[in-house]
C-alpha cells in the first residue's frame, strides 16, 4: 500500500510540475500596404479650343469659359486635393493673353469674373460616391481690342494628391 501511495503521490507531483511549468508564447507580426489609386481625367470642353479672343478692334472684359470636365477617383477615405495651374499666359508666340483658372462642383452654376483670383486654384474633394467625384474647370480672361493675328494656346496642368 505504502507503495501504491508513493506512486500515486509521485504521479500528482509530476503532473503538478508539468502543470506549473512557464508558458512560451511568441508573435507574428503582421502587415499589408494598399496603394494609392487617386487619379483624375480631364476633357475638354468644345469651349476650351473655340476661345472667343476678341482682338479685332473690340474687347472683350470678364470673359468667362467653361474648358473642361474633370473625373476624380481614389481609394483614400480621407479625399484629395484637386489642382490646377495655368502653363503661362495663351499666347501665339508675339501676343500674349493672361487668363485665371477656377475649379467648381460639377454642374455648378458658371462662376462670375470676380470669382477668379489666381493662376492656379485647388479644392479638397471629400464627397466621393463609390470612389468617384467630377468638378468643373473654368478661365476667365480680359481680351484686349487689339491682338496679334494667329492661334493662341496654353495648357493648364491639373494634379491630384492625397489629403
Amino acid at each position: 500500500m505504502l507503495l501504491r501511495r508513493f506512486a500515486i503521490t509521485a504521479g500528482a507531483l509530476v503532473g503538478a510540475i508539468a502543470f506549473s511549468a512557464p508558458a512560451f508564447a511568441d508573435t507574428v507580426n503582421l502587415s499589408g500596404t494598399v496603394a494609392s489609386t487617386s487619379s483624375v481625367t480631364s476633357t475638354a470642353t468644345a469651349g476650351a479650343t473655340t476661345l472667343s479672343l476678341a482682338g479685332q478692334g473690340t474687347a472683350a472684359a470678364d470673359t468667362v469659359v467653361k474648358v473642361a470636365d474633370m473625373a476624380l477617383s481614389s481609394n483614400n477615405s480621407q479625399g484629395v486635393t484637386l489642382a490646377a495651374a495655368a502653363g503661362g499666359s495663351l499666347t501665339n508666340g508675339t501676343g500674349s493673353l493672361a487668363y485665371q483658372v477656377l475649379i467648381v462642383a460639377d454642374g455648378a452654376a458658371t462662376p462670375v469674373a470676380t470669382d477668379f483670383t489666381a493662376t492656379s486654384d485647388s479644392k479638397s474633394v471629400t464627397d466621393f460616391a463609390s470612389g468617384v467625384a467630377a468638378r468643373d474647370l473654368y478661365i476667365e480672361y480680359d481680351a484686349p481690342a487689339l491682338l496679334d493675328p494667329g492661334t493662341y494656346t496654353s495648357t493648364i496642368t491639373v494634379t491630384v494628391t492625397d489629403i
